[in-house]
């Protein structure tokens, strides 16, 4: 049994506990999770009898090649996708079809509703999503292939650096070098903050110089099918003009001494990264060590502006979310970033961020970059 057949059981299994004869997939990660296929207009239908994937004329062949073991459904082209799967469930009978809450719109519930005779929705959150959270063993290979390729485009994007390169050259030249490494694409937008810019923690890249500050923070992965996602913030060893030097330092905060607390709280996340572990302890954890490692006057961890990390996988976002308002636990294949910042408005931010396989006692590090913000002295 291939690992889609085994997912699409496992969540038909899910379903029918919740009450439910079938499972209606909108979501096109989730189909593409549940289906391999990685065409942009696909639906799938799942029940104990039928496997059945949705979609129109121009991806026939590829549905072909992609999911052989389906049945492929084409709609006429003188039909809308809408009508299609309205008659599509009625002509499979009556039936409770469990539908995803969080992403079919209210418009096709209430088409599918009205028009999809003998058709009982039940909306089902977060099913799909919960089984993805949890890698294979081809997973975890994809995972490491991607991480891999990233940091291949990094050390290219290391030696290219110069003082005239703006923000958005940079970004623009990292997306070029996770191509050139063997990405089919950036994972997500590169963030490349030079300077006080670096306190946004989703900073859009501008036109700024990087001859304007001592240090740049970047933030990149690689799309190969799978996702890497990391960041790594550096001392850049270029003179800068003393007027913006001497603005910065006024503000008093010394980079080794952020940098330090940063590593501090990454480290002390780590430790407690396990099977079973709650991922509001692996937050606070890393949230403490900022407090104990903090300058005199100022609390590091209330600059920590956002959750400690998330899961990684066919999305650069996925389950589970590491972040203290959560409840949710580790579990063993679950692949997730360590990720904490301080942002300083004024002076700039550093963040560290590492890609990590949850096991029974504990992590492996995916990563292998080293942390060493003096990377391009």
């Amino acid at each position: 049994m291939n690992s889609f057949v085994n997912r699409r059981a496992n969540l038909l299994r899910d379903a029918k506990a919740d009450g439910s004869d079938a499972f209606l997939i909108t979501e096109p990660t989730n189909v593409r999770y549940l289906s391999g296929f990685t065409g942009s207009s696909a639906l799938l239908y799942l029940s104990a009898k039928h496997s059945v994937i949705l979609s129109d004329g121009r991806y026939a062949q590829q549905l072909e090649e992609e999911c052989p073991e389906l049945e492929a459904h084409i709609r006429p082209q003188d039909v809308s996708q809408w009508a299609d799967v309205a008659s599509f469930l009625s002509i499979h009978g009556p039936a409770t079809v469990a539908v995803e809450a969080d992403h079919i719109t209210i418009a096709l519930h209430e088409h599918l509703r009205a028009n999809a005779a003998g058709a009982v929705l039940q909306p089902l959150s977060g099913r799909v999503e919960r089984l993805r959270a949890t890698k294979d063993a081809g997973e975890i290979q994809a995972i490491r292939e991607a991480i891999a390729v990233a940091e291949r485009a990094f050390k290219m994007f290391a030696a290219c650096i110069t003082p005239r390169h703006t923000e958005i050259e940079l970004a623009n030249d990292m997306e070029h070098f996770l191509r050139q490494a063997g990405a089919v694409k950036s994972a997500f937008d590169p963030i490349v903050a030079i300077g006080e810019r670096s306190a946004l923690p989703h900073a859009k890249p501008t036109v700024r110089p990087v001859q304007d500050s001592a240090k740049l923070l970047v933030d990149w992965g690689a799309d190969c099918g799978y996702r890497s996602d990391l960041t790594r913030t550096l001392k850049l060893p270029f003179p800068i003009t003393p007027t913006r030097k001497s603005r910065t330092e006024r503000l008093g905060y010394d980079f080794d001494r952020i940098y330090s607390a940063v590593l501090a709280g990454h480290d002390a996340a780590v430790r407690e990264l396990r099977a079973g572990a709650l991922v509001k302890d692996v937050d606070g954890a890393a949230r403490a060590a900022l407090t104990r490692h903090s300058p005199k006057g100022i609390d590091l961890a209330t600059m920590f502006t956002h959750g400690l990390g998330h899961g990684l996988g066919l999305a650069t976002h996925e389950a589970p979310f590491l972040r203290q308002s959560s409840d949710a636990s580790l579990e063993v294949g679950h692949v997730v970033t360590i990720e904490p910042g301080v942002y300083l408005p004024g002076w700039g931010g550093i963040r560290i961020e590492d890609d990590y396989l949850i096991t029974r006692d504990g992590a492996i590090r995916l990563t292998t970059l080293p942390h060493d913000p003096d990377a391009l002295a």
